[in-house]
């Protein structure tokens, strides 16, 4: 194995013709274009999902800067917000499995084509977490994730904060009120545990074929 610490080592692992078959060319190709589909599509939920949760925010807040504000109303919001920030959690996680999966198959086809491209990172032991004017190997995707939790914490405090300054002990529409929104709030949560995850087989399908009859010409 040539070495890559040198730029000689380096070019080494791009010379020479490659012995790849068409088709794997083609699904080294197909490979690189989904990824950056999935990563893409990773993006644009992250936008979908903070477009939501910060509308969610501003509607609490916006309810409790009245010291008569409605407990039902900013409960509802707060459960509503909680659902969305495991929902967005679980689609990170989610997406970055999938990305996760079409690297790995890039990483599998695309030597025999272009050499280890893909694979190689530059300058990754010499990195320093303290120069604040230089980069650093940070995750976008793992950030998103931690930052997906963070919020879920927040909004479980916010939940929590609600119920102890209601009156839930001698007012009937508020306990109604909380029991009612937890049981449907953790009741939703555990739905997108368990049905939200990509089966890990396909399941067999029964093909059936139509057959169509017609009239023949010739008959009378």
């Amino acid at each position: 194995m040539p070495d890559k610490t040198t730029r000689t080592g380096y070019i080494n692992h791009f010379t020479g013709e490659g012995n790849a078959s068409e088709r794997q060319r083609e699904a080294l190709k197909q490979a690189l274009d989904i990824r950056k589909f999935e990563t893409d599509l990773y993006w644009k939920r992250a936008s979908y999902f903070w477009t939501f949760i910060a509308g969610m925010f501003a509607g609490y807040f916006l309810l409790t800067k009245d010291p008569q504000h409605s407990f039902e109303s900013a409960y509802v919001v707060a459960c509503l917000g909680l659902t969305f920030s495991v929902a967005w959690y679980f689609v990170n996680r989610g997406s970055k499995a999938w990305q996760r999966n079409w690297e790995i198959q890039v990483d599998l086809l695309e030597d025999e084509i272009m050499g280890p491209l893909y694979k190689s990172a530059m300058n990754r032991q010499n990195f320093n977490l303290f120069d604040i004017t230089a980069g650093y190997p940070f995750s976008p995707s793992k950030i998103n994730q931690i930052l997906g939790v963070f919020v879920c914490a927040v909004w479980l405090f916010l939940m929590g904060d609600s119920l102890w300054r209601a009156n839930l002990s001698s007012y009937l529409p508020h306990q109604l009120t909380a029991a009612v929104m937890t049981a449907i709030t953790i009741f939703s949560i555990a739905l997108l545990l368990t049905k939200g995850r990509t089966q890990e087989a396909d399941e067999a399908f029964p093909v059936t074929h139509r057959v169509r009859k017609y009239h023949d010409d010739s008959t009378p």
